[in-house]
């Protein structure tokens, strides 16, 4: 029993050796960041409309798929056109949302410019003719941000149009006021 306690005495000693010798080291880290604002524009399918592939993202398209001027079928949540035997127009509504953070922007101007200009076919936002592709178009001036807001796109489709896919895109940008 001696030996234990005299083992056990030896060891506390040791123990507290390694304590009183231990090495340490402190230090501080600074953190600082600079807090831009920013705005995020996506496409939502509109309840009236086409659905958006890639609905809530910034990357979308509007999916028509299969059209004729004459008979055939209409995507849902599309209207066909009719404008005697010179054209067709293919009309569906579609949402852009605009998020905001970290800005006191109270609105934000949306323009919108089709990629590759279009001499056959009429491309139009609501009003807008977009088909030069030349310059952004206005197509909302006092925005608010946090919701959906409906636009329509009409795609006119002349007679003379050769059979074949109609494929183009048209750039959205929202800018701050």
């Amino acid at each position: 029993m001696k030996n234990r306690c005299i083992l056990a005495s030896v060891l506390s000693a040791f123990a507290l050796i390694g304590v009183a010798n231990a090495q340490s080291s402190s230090g501080n880290l600074g953190v600082s960041a600079n807090v831009q604002g920013s705005i995020n524009l996506t496409f939502v399918t509109d309840g009236s409309g086409i659905a958006v592939t890639g609905t809530t993202t910034s990357t979308a398209s509007l999916p028509f798929s299969n059209v004729q001027m004459y008979g055939g079928s209409v995507p849902g949540n599309v209207t066909k056109t009719l404008h005697g035997t010179t054209s067709f127009d293919l009309v569906t509504p579609f949402d852009v949302r605009v998020d905001l953070a970290n800005s006191a922007s109270a609105n934000y101007a949306l323009t919108a410019l089709l990629a590759t200009p279009d001499a056959t076919n009429t491309w139009t936002i609501g009003t807008n003719n977009l088909s030069a592709g030349l310059t952004a178009s206005a197509i909302g001036t006092a925005v608010s941000y946090g919701s959906a807001v409906a636009y329509t796109l009409t795609l006119n489709v002349p007679s003379g149009e050769s059979a074949g896919s109609i494929s183009n895109s048209i750039g959205f940008t929202a800018t701050a006021n």
